[in-house]
């Protein structure tokens, strides 16, 4: 789990930040996202270090300065909302993302002082550290750039609006479930894995097709393609935790739904718009 984190805050969240800015915006130009791509190598690094000593102060030390990292991120997603441009369901999208990365990195501070919080195991507070990582900030931000590519669909981007509400609305949920009640968690699950699955569809029905770039084309269906099973094995578990009936347990959990979602959905998705932002930009 510690490289699915550190692949996490090397590479997923640095390239959706990328991403963040629509191609020939005036995004660009804002200072907290200057400030943002600044400061996250350096807090990268220091979290990069506290993995290389025992859990303790000073592993927790280290890991805040991700925190502040992540603080400044979620700090834009914020000031995106002050701005009408930045009000669509897809940009709303994108903002719900950005702030809730600092949930995650909350969390990895708890996993290195090396405290059971709540109650919980290491293994527990490091897959929430790796779920706020990912599905909390790759999934809206994916969701928020197929958003902008539909938007000229009409009828389409109507039905793409029911993507981002669910995820949104899940992931709360999911947390809130987990020192709750599983019903919730399970809930919220199910909302998100709904949502995901209609992204799919979307994406490999009206944006695949509209993409010129092949490798791009190939990335967007292996994304859309994972989201299908590593939300499944995410349901499956909600529904062993909800029935005490074990379907999947926690290892499984780390080994399907962990790994598919963070190299398939996640990181194949963000590279994906990646090459799609950079043919958009050098379009004449």
């Amino acid at each position: 789990m510690q490289r699915i984190v550190l692949l996490g805050i090397l590479v997923i969240v640095p390239l959706g930040l990328s991403l963040v800015p629509a191609p020939q915006s005036k995004d660009r130009d804002v200072w907290i996202y200057h400030l943002a791509l600044l400061v996250q190598p350096f807090g990268a690094i220091a979290a990069i270090v506290s993995f290389l000593i025992n859990p303790d102060v000073p592993a927790a030390i280290l890991a805040s300065l991700w925190f502040c990292v992540t603080a400044v991120i979620a700090l834009l997603g914020l000031w995106r909302f002050r701005l009408p441009e930045f009000r669509s369901a897809a940009e709303v999208s994108i903002n719900a993302g950005l702030i809730y990365l600092p949930v995650g990195s909350a969390w990895l501070i708890v996993s290195r002082l090396g405290i059971q919080l709540l109650g919980y195991g290491d293994t527990i507070i490091l897959l929430t550290a790796v779920h706020f990582h990912f599905a909390a900030y790759a999934a809206p931000l994916l969701a928020g750039l197929a958003g902008r590519k539909l938007s000229k669909y009409g009828r389409v981007d109507q039905v793409f609006k029911l993507a981002p509400i669910g995820i949104i609305a899940g992931i709360p949920l999911v947390a809130a479930g987990i020192t709750s009640s599983p019903y919730v968690a399970f809930v919220g699950t199910i909302l998100i894995s709904l949502a995901l699955f209609l992204l799919a569809i979307l994406v490999a029905g009206w944006i695949v097709p509209s993409v010129g770039v092949l490798p791009a084309q190939i990335l967007l269906l292996v994304s859309s393609a994972s989201s299908l099973p590593a939300m499944t094995f995410a349901c499956l578990y909600a529904y062993s935790i909800v029935f005490k009936k074990l379907l999947i347990d926690i290892p499984k959990m780390a080994m399907t739904h962990g790994i598919v979602n963070a190299f398939g959905f996640a990181l194949c998705g963000l590279i994906a718009w990646a090459i799609i932002n950079r043919a958009d930009t050098h379009q004449p």
